[in-house]
């Protein structure tokens, strides 16, 4: 369990999201074991935010995904990111405004680790093994209902064509 006078639980967050509660923190093996204890070992979407809030200026995240989670294809107005793998393996896309795939490319720790997506660009990372863990960094403020702008050419996140279009997705990085 990650020591609560470090962290504050945010309960609004749609995942397990966890804020450093303070200005300086190093990140340990122990911490990314409680945080995959927190995600019930991989079930579920859970991230470590070192910033003390949505409002800040600069986000970083130890995020956990695992396989199967789907959040769409989306950009983010002004803002770029880059994704850093720490375990397991996921499939970075980029795509262009009508869906086709600009980039593509599979981050794990033996080859590519780190995938930089230019400001204002459609994106969207795909789970490989069974859950990854990896670092996000971007510029804040989290702008609740706006932050996020999604494709319109891609399913909902509670579309029933998710899973398909994840499926797609992942033949494709594989056949390339």
């Amino acid at each position: 369990m990650l020591n609560p006078s470090h962290f504050h639980r945010d309960p609004s967050a749609k995942s397990v999201s966890l804020f450093c509660q303070e200005p300086n923190i190093a990140i340990d093996h122990s911490m990314i074991d409680a945080l995959i204890e927190e995600s019930e070992y991989g079930k579920h979407a859970a991230r470590i935010c070192l910033h003390s809030s949505p409002e800040s200026n600069f986000h970083e995240m130890i995020i956990l995904e695992p396989r199967g989670h789907y959040f769409p294809p989306h950009k983010h107005v002004g803002k770029a990111q880059s994704c850093h793998v720490m375990r397991g393996s996921l499939a970075a896309f980029v795509f262009d405004d009508v869906g086709g795939i600009t980039h593509a490319r599979i981050l794990d720790r033996d080859m590519t680790q780190i995938f930089r997506v230019g400001e204002g660009e459609n994106h969207l990372i795909l789970t490989l093994s069974d859950f990854v863990i990896y670092h996000e960094a971007k510029p804040g403020p989290f702008i609740p209902g706006g932050d996020a702008i999604f494709a319109p050419w891609a399913p909902a996140r509670d579309d029933t064509e998710a899973a398909a279009y994840l499926e797609s997705l992942r033949k494709a990085i594989t056949h390339s």
